[in-house]
């Protein structure tokens, strides 16, 4: 019974104060990777943890400890006898198990299931409802291609379009929507990047090279399977705020994570200046993508009956030469918080959003202590198997 009580306790203190903690924390932005393997064991163990205590609690009466008491119920599992040696209480923890894992494991392949058929379904959709980008050997600003040479290659010697296509092997789609948009749709071999006519038009080539970079993270990576058991997660336990604070967390840090790799390789300020472009709109993307921006709500978790148009109500389209007025002041705005979260960043830290802290974070790389990654990884290794621990003592 005493391990089974230290269990619901680790695994109690794993699904509520320690996500609200580590979601509060500013350290995970300086080394997101290492955070988010804390994440993942966090996620991991208080499931298992759960599991094990209700597991615990049933096999008890047994025997004396538990691993062995969990090898006599197996015995009699094969025997066709599940039932010899417990009593009623301990056929509670049998029926919050079963009851349990049924959850746990059902929501997560249902959830998965859904996101994989929307996915199938949305690259249908872009396939049908956008086009390849085709070098038309670099005439400028050919006809019903916005991403040709003359306007997107480097001094009209080449195409960022046609090198992102050459470097990264995924296939490109372009809708021809005048909001600024980019995503991609994952994938094992049929991942697809998918970026509006009007992103080319409203991003400089630089900014559109860093943003291109930024979704090949994504699809190299595999970030949305980072994200799914997360998504599982808060699914399976609406309720419990902890679980939507560690989806938004670890979403933010995936964009994190992608923006480092896109900043290794074009310019970390040039991307810095897409996303306060793209960033003041946050126009919303198909459920089961990456955005360059992010997710825009809670609706972004989910399936959605969404196609390649539904980017919101159409506006003009915001290029560097024809923002005017309401465009620069859009941006201002940005700078003006990325600046005030530069330099105060106690009296801002619950008030940006998402966007801002990538863009101070882009614009001020933070420093990271060569002790600060490893305590992570320590740290995350050690809740990984305190479960464990706890059985065997």
């Amino acid at each position: 019974m005493t391990t089974a009580a230290l269990l619901a306790l680790f695994a109690g203190a794993l699904a509520w104060p320690v996500p609200r903690l580590l979601a509060a924390a500013r350290w995970p932005h300086r080394c997101p990777r290492a955070a988010i393997v804390l994440w993942q064991a966090i996620g991991l163990a208080g499931g298992v943890s759960a599991l094990l205590a209700a597991a615990a609690f049933t096999v008890a009466p047994l025997s004396q400890g538990i691993p062995s008491a969990l090898a006599d119920h197996a015995s009699n599992l094969l025997a066709g006898e599940p039932l010899v040696g417990l009593g009623r209480t301990n056929l509670v923890g049998l029926a919050i198990a079963a009851a349990l894992a049924a959850r746990l494991f059902g929501v997560l392949a249902m959830s998965t299931a859904a996101t994989l058929r929307e996915r199938h379904r949305h690259r249908h959709l872009v396939d049908l409802a956008g086009h390849r980008h085709r070098h038309r050997g670099h005439d400028p600003g050919g006809p019903g291609d916005p991403g040709s040479s003359g306007e997107h290659g480097e001094h009209g010697t080449g195409c960022r379009l046609c090198e992102h296509r050459d470097r990264a092997g995924t296939r490109l789609r372009i809708l021809d929507h005048p909001v600024a948009v980019a995503y991609c749709v994952p994938g094992v071999r049929h991942a697809r990047v998918v970026v509006s006519a009007g992103l080319l038009r409203t991003l400089t080539p630089e900014e559109l090279d860093a943003v291109l970079a930024h979704e090949e993270a994504h699809v190299s990576g595999r970030h949305d399977l980072v994200i799914q058991p997360f998504v599982a997660w808060e699914r399976t336990f609406p309720f419990l705020r902890p679980a939507r604070e560690a989806t938004a967390a670890v979403s933010l840090l995936v964009e994190m994570l992608a923006d480092d790799a896109a900043a290794r390789r074009t310019c970390g300020r040039a991307l810095a200046r897409a996303l306060a472009r793209l960033g003041v709109t946050r126009a919303p993307v198909p459920a089961g993508t990456l955005s360059a921006t992010g997710p825009v709500g809670p609706a972004d978790s989910g399936p959605a009956d969404s196609g390649p148009a539904d980017l919101g109500p159409v506006s003009p389209p915001e290029s560097p030469a024809v923002l005017g007025v309401a465009g620069v002041g859009r941006l201002a705005a940005v700078a003006a918080a990325v600046a005030t979260d530069r330099t105060d960043p106690a009296r801002n830290a619950g008030v940006r959003t998402p966007v801002v802290a990538r863009i101070a974070r882009l614009l001020d790389p933070p420093a990271v202590p060569i002790w600060l990654p490893g305590t992570a990884y320590l740290t995350a290794a050690v809740v990984f198997l305190t479960p464990v621990i706890l059985l065997l003592t």
